[in-house]
């Protein structure tokens, strides 16, 4: 869990780094980086300290269920896109798209890697 919360922090970081120079860049722009950068810290904090590791890898699912939730208002500017129109801003929409596939994938790997644990914790 802790490698998979890694690459998803680089994954946010590349995201960044594309908005930042496909267009004009903007302080919103540097968001899935900072994101990133947080989420990967924090993967790297749970596998350096094992007593950590549960309470880094709920942090870094949380900051991933904000990211979802702050990247929310750019998913009808993305179907808009998918659709052949235009929009204002179109690639800070698809920046907002590819966050919420990102850390949507972190949030349902660590929801199935917290049930495991449960599993075997119990039985």
């Amino acid at each position: 869990m802790t490698a998979r919360a890694l690459w998803t922090g680089i994954l946010l970081i590349l995201v960044s780094l594309v908005a930042v120079t496909a267009a004009k860049p903007t302080p919103t722009a540097f968001i899935p980086g900072a994101l990133g950068l947080s989420i990967a810290l924090l993967g790297i904090v749970g596998d350096k300290n094992p007593a950590l590791r549960r309470h880094a890898m709920h942090a870094a699912l949380g900051l991933a269920v904000l990211g979802i939730l702050g990247s929310l208002r750019g998913v009808p500017d993305f179907l808009t896109l998918l659709g052949g129109g235009r929009v204002e801003r179109p690639v800070a929409a698809m920046a907002q798209f590819a966050t919420i596939l990102i850390c949507l994938g972190l949030v349902v790997r660590g929801v199935q890697s917290f049930l495991e644990a449960r599993r075997r914790r119990s039985g």
